[in-house]
């Protein structure tokens, strides 16, 4: 059995210092791999500098590239031209952490919603799987994806 952890936070700051440690703690508990999770742009970026520093042989270390839905409101033109860079990136393995959150609504909900459209055309057009977040928004988050489903070719 291969066990791999798609969920990891390691780009955030409580961490800093531990990158190394935690690494080994998951590798001594048997994960072979593991998938930093980009939350924002920036935090994309660092999650793919962090598998190319920390796994220079780019066997155990991978990661995803997307905005959180908290972080939804940050969205511009220029994430969508840096997300699709990233993207590009063989490391690189899905499209988000991206979707809804309707609990806390750090960001409106129709940004949330128009960002999540975004990441789709990106996870479609690049063929990349779809790392979601969902929280009180599992009937609009599947409306989306049904009519983003019945969209395509």
């Amino acid at each position: 059995m291969q066990l791999i952890d798609i969920g990891v936070n390691l780009t955030n700051p409580c961490f800093a210092e531990k990158h190394q440690a935690v690494l080994d703690r998951a590798y001594e508990a048997g994960i072979c791999q593991l998938v930093l999770t980009g939350t924002s742009v920036e935090g994309s970026e660092q999650a793919l500098e962090l598998c190319q520093q920390l796994d220079s042989n780019g066997q155990r270390l991978f990661a995803t590239a997307g905005l959180h839905p908290h972080a939804a409101s940050d969205w511009n033109a220029d994430s969508s031209r840096r997300l699709r860079a990233l993207l590009s990136e063989p490391r690189v393995r899905a499209v988000g952490e991206c979707g809804l959150d309707f609990n806390r609504d750090f960001s409106p909900r129709p940004q949330q919603e128009k960002v999540l459209e975004e990441h789709l055309v990106l996870a479609a057009e690049l063929q990349l799987p779809v790392f979601l977040h969902e929280r009180d928004a599992n009937q609009r988050l599947l409306d989306i994806l049904r009519d983003f489903r019945d969209r395509l070719p």
